[in-house]
């Protein structure tokens, strides 16, 4: 097998792997081959936990091919290509259904099973993937733990008015140096 291999190629071997099961259902849909790429889905790193997202191909620069991201926090290979199938079918149906219609049709065809926004694997379709990984060189990643990385709290203290409770925000920097401001109804704020 090939040596020095990135993620992305990885994964486009993977999808070039998986685009004939997605051909072989009767409603799949033939597509150009997505542009593949480990990063975050938008959506993941707030209150969502999206692992993969599939941007249709009418948001391309070239609108002939879909770009589908696989969050950096996953490092299964099994639970790669799972979610590498998912967004290729949103690539082949359009991502204009969501996880409904053709979306829903073609994902149960391939063995996911409800509900559709996470597509949990039916046994037999883990096992085609797991015979479809043997095909594969190990996959060439290692898991981002985003929860190491400490989230950054504001920096801004709050001040408020003690007559008509008007409230502001202001940098410690500003307070040592200047101090609270006045509010707009005449009174000194205070730090709260």
């Amino acid at each position: 097998m090939a040596k020095n291999l990135t993620r992305e190629e990885w994964l486009i071997r993977a999808t070039k792997q998986l685009t004939p099961w997605i051909n072989d259902c009767a409603s799949g849909v033939k597509y150009e081959l997505p542009l593949i790429s480990v990063g975050w889905p938008k959506g993941s790193r707030g209150r969502g936990k999206a692992i993969g997202q599939c941007w249709d191909k009418s948001a391309s620069g070239d609108k002939t091919r879909a770009h589908i991201f696989i969050a950096p926090t996953l490092d299964d290979p099994v639970e790669v290509v799972s979610t590498l199938l998912h967004e290729l079918v949103h690539a082949s149906v359009g991502t204009e259904c969501g996880h409904k219609g053709a979306f829903r049709t073609l994902a149960l065809e391939l063995g996911f099973m409800e509900p559709m926004t996470q597509t949990p694997m039916s046994e037999p379709l883990r096992e085609r993937i797991v015979a479809l990984l043997d095909k594969l060189p190990e996959f060439p990643h290692v898991k981002l733990n985003d929860s190491a990385i400490k989230k950054q709290t504001t920096r801004m203290l709050k001040v408020e008015c003690p007559a008509c409770g008007c409230i502001a925000r202001m940098t410690s920097k500003w307070l040592d140096e200047v101090g609270p401001p006045t509010c707009g109804c005449g009174i000194d704020m205070e730090i709260a």
